[in-house]
């Protein structure tokens, strides 16, 4: 059961990261000026 946990907790964890660098490479983060960005409204 525990390494159950342990294998469900890494695949969240993938997919979460996944999530994240799919949001990156959607917005772009290479450019700072590239437009809309979501911190360039800061």
């Amino acid at each position: 059961m525990n390494n159950h946990n342990q294998t469900n907790g890494f695949v969240r964890y993938l997919y979460y990261i996944f999530i994240l660098l799919l949001l990156f490479f959607m917005y772009g983060f290479s450019d700072a000026n590239a437009g809309a960005y979501i911190y360039t409204e800061f």
